[in-house]
């Protein structure tokens, strides 16, 4: 038995191992980074590098991984199951049993999607009393559970899937790497109001919203970085891989960075941008632009954000797309927030991020409703004559 413990965060853009040991420590870290073109065939060369350098920099194999995967097509479902109880029942086993009805209904209504997470957000038990889990059991007479489940796409679970197997790697756990990036980085902030995270990846862009540290509402869209990269490109009428880099500079401090000479380039993309006269408050324009877009959609499903934003919550900016952020952007929803927060993200930090809550209790119930769901004859039946 393999006593590492290995994440990886397959990104869109970035792909990132972390490799743990008994005690928790990162005793191995790398990343990947992904060319677009033949995008597939590229994956796997960089997935089989990443892999191997892990193996042979800590002679073992790597067997199998807890993978964080960012995606557009993660869907937040919503239910509340109560029951009531002629005699006095174990709360804990009335908990597991009502959570495993919830996972049942989701499952069998929901075909399409796999349950990636199931997070418990209010326990109520008899007397109307709210209680968090608790490690002694209890009799009740009456259980109400509010649930939260994120599930993603079962045809893009197959093919990364498809993609760890090419590489002799199995899959121990999918998680969602906005939610557990979240989950992780709200630690550092000394918080209860409401606040939010906005992870803007390299197509696609998360939001989680927490109200009383726990979680309101989660969304993902198809529009990332790389759309502020082509608008930069569109508008100034440039090559993308000038537009890219310029979206790069645009972040550091010194401005005037946006014009000095790469020695070590035979091309200097910013001398293009001298000759076209581009002023980089038309740069940071087009940024600010396409950033309220990404905010406006992505918080267009929230039926409730009106009085959520009434308390003014702070926004927090995580994710490779929101790098080009920095308090000097005059975006014009800074009046919805108390705060907007532009958080450094390390990437040795993402993959602790996903170790970090492979232990927490949330991560085993969802493993084990995945363990404990049985097929039934007519399902084995469908997928023997499906493949």
């Amino acid at each position: 038995m393999n006593k590492f413990k290995t994440v990886i965060d397959f990104g869109s853009k970035n792909l990132r191992i972390g490799i743990f040991d008994e005690t928790s420590n990162n005793i191995y870290s790398s990343f990947e980074k992904i060319n677009n073109n033949l995008e597939n065939q590229n994956i796997e060369k960089c997935l089989s590098k990443l892999i191997r350098n892990g193996e042979k920099k800590l002679s073992t194999h790597l067997d199998k991984a807890d993978i964080l995967i960012e995606a557009s097509k993660f869907s937040l479902i919503d239910i509340s199951i109560r029951k009531k109880f002629d005699e006095f029942n174990s709360f804990k086993k009335s908990y597991s049993n009502l959570i495993d009805e919830a996972n049942f209904i989701i499952s069998e209504n929901n075909f399409k999607n796999r349950i990636i997470h199931i997070i418990v957000k209010n326990i109520t038990v008899d007397n109307n009393k709210k209680i968090e889990f608790v490690s002694n059991d209890i009799k009740i007479k009456y259980l109400s559970l509010e649930i939260k489940f994120i599930c993603l796409n079962k045809s893009i679970i197959d093919d990364v899937s498809n993609k760890f197997k090419k590489n002799n790697l199995n899959i121990s756990n999918i998680y969602c790497s906005s939610y557990v990036k979240s989950i992780f980085y709200k630690k550092d902030f000394e918080t209860n109001k409401n606040f939010i995270f906005l992870d803007i990846g390299f197509e696609r862009s998360s939001i989680l919203l927490f109200s009383n540290n726990k979680l309101e509402f989660f969304n993902s869209i198809p529009i990332g970085g790389n759309n502020i990269t082509k608008d930069i490109s569109k508008i100034l009428k440039l090559s993308l891989d000038y537009a890219e880099d310029l979206k790069i500079r645009l972040h550091k401090k010194d401005n005037k960075g946006l014009l000095i000479k790469n020695d070590l380039e035979s091309i200097n993309p910013y001398i293009e941008v001298s000759k076209k006269n581009i002023s980089v408050n038309l740069l940071r324009q087009i940024v600010e632009a396409r950033v309220e877009e990404i905010i406006d959609l992505i918080l267009i499903d929230y039926i409730f954000k009106k009085d959520y934003f009434e308390s003014n919550p702070v926004i927090i900016f995580i994710g490779g797309g929101s790098k080009v952020l920095s308090n000097t952007f005059n975006l014009n929803s800074k009046n919805k927030f108390s705060n907007l927060i532009f958080f450094e993200e390390e990437d040795s930090k993402i993959c602790e991020a996903g170790f970090d809550y492979d232990k927490t209790d949330e991560s085993m119930l969802t493993l084990i409703k995945k363990k404990t769901k049985k097929q039934g004859f007519f399902e084995n039946f469908f997928n023997l004559f499906s493949k």
